[in-house]
């Protein structure tokens, strides 16, 4: 006969009492702002292609003499952008089996909404990898980012870099999409009160009460976490300030969701497709921060 209290062992009770099986949770989706943060435009059914031109500055006007025939003329000039759209998707299968199983009413539900995270995140990605091709880059790999490379971006942006008078300084408003671990080396050098290059007492209070929002603004630009903003193997990443038009998304549809019964699979398939295109419009319009993103803690 089995002695003491314990029911851990199946000679006891531990066999005979039931399991609860709580609904699944999903994973969570980080932000996935760089989208919205570009030049985005939708082509029009038929159309494969779309070319964004944009007219050059012309030369700066001349003081006349009278009676003297201004005879220079300037010729209109434009930069253009071909940019063709190609197809993205993702695709689950869903067996009758697991839905019956699983007992969950909102397993459909839950795998459209993953699929749709999917594709938003393929959308995100490709626009964070034109990051790279800006020529202008700070910072530089293994050092942390501070305020220093933040304002002088914003300078370097609105100052007119373009040599050939194509796109001229960078419009306002701008944005910056950089990593979590660049911002958090923004607000560290930014509410820093001791060394030689500390700020007065109180000029990041604000900050350190109510950080991270999710988004906030310094020398009026707004700043963004790019959640799919990922680590390179030295653990430095890639970021960026820039002016909308800077990157260009061309869409050429809406997001297509799919549902698709398979009979003899005894199984549906949940996909949803999307055709896009991206691209650099102007270089001098943004900058890459290309920093050390090692983890704080």
């Amino acid at each position: 006969m089995a002695t003491g209290i314990s029911i851990s062992s199946t000679s006891n009770l531990s066999n005979g009492q039931k399991i609860l099986v709580a609904n699944a949770m999903r994973s969570f989706e980080p932000s996935a702002p760089n989208p919205d943060l570009v030049m985005s435009v939708r082509i029009p059914q038929g159309h494969k292609q779309w070319d964004i031109s944009t007219y050059a500055r012309l030369s700066t006007a001349s003081a006349l003499t009278e009676g003297v025939d201004l005879s220079q003329y300037q010729q209109l000039l434009t930069s253009t952008l071909q940019i063709t759209p190609s197809e993205h998707g993702v695709i689950a299968l869903i067996s009758k089996r697991l839905v019956r199983r699983q007992g969950d009413a909102n397993v459909m539900a839950e795998t459209g909404t993953l699929v749709a995270n999917s594709l938003r995140r393929r959308m995100d990605l490709d626009v964070i990898a034109l990051f790279d091709g800006f020529s202008k880059s700070v910072v530089g790999a293994s050092n942390a980012m501070d305020i220093t490379h933040f304002r002088g971006s914003v300078a370097y942006l609105l100052t007119d870099n373009d040599s050939n008078a194509e796109f001229g300084p960078a419009p306002l408003p701008l944005h910056a999409s950089l990593h979590i671990e660049q911002i958090s080396d923004i607000i560290l050098d930014i509410s820093d009160t001791s060394g030689a290059t500390s700020r007065p007492a109180g000029f990041g209070d604000d900050l350190l009460q109510r950080w991270w929002k999710g988004r906030d603004r310094l020398y009026g630009v707004s700043i963004f976490h790019g959640g799919n903003i990922e680590r390179d193997s030295a653990s430095d990443s890639k970021g960026a300030i820039f002016a909308r038009e800077a990157l260009a998304l061309v869409i050429a549809e809406v997001a297509e969701a799919v549902e698709e019964r398979d009979i003899s699979l005894r199984a549906t398939e949940i996909g949803i497709f999307q055709e896009w295109g991206e691209g650099e419009r102007a270089d001098t319009h943004g900058v890459e921060v290309y920093s050390d993103t090692t983890a704080t803690v």
